[in-house]
């Protein structure tokens, strides 16, 4: 996918190196999703909802941003800067 010129995004894959937070961005990059609940990133990296949270709301509007929709069941949605747009 090509990088906007326009847009300052970092690449989460040069930013991230704590394994736990490799896990979520990794979850968050693959190709069958642009938007993931919290809890489907916490059952596919196997860490808590909280700590799925945590790594979320550091890199909150640097490599991810909420959307201002939820998901059917009402829950948050997160997605990648770089796959959603800012």
């Amino acid at each position: 996918m090509p990088k906007n010129a326009e847009t300052n995004s970092m690449d989460w894959q040069q930013t991230v190196t704590a394994p736990d937070e490799i896990k979520v961005f990794e979850a968050l990059d693959g190709p069958d999703y642009t938007w993931r609940t919290i809890s489907a990133v916490a059952r596919q990296t196997g860490l808590s909802e909280a700590r799925v949270a945590q790594i979320l709301a550091k890199y909150n509007l640097k490599l991810t941003r909420l959307s201002e929709t939820p998901s059917v069941s009402g829950s948050a949605l997160v997605g990648l800067i770089e796959k959603v747009g800012a």
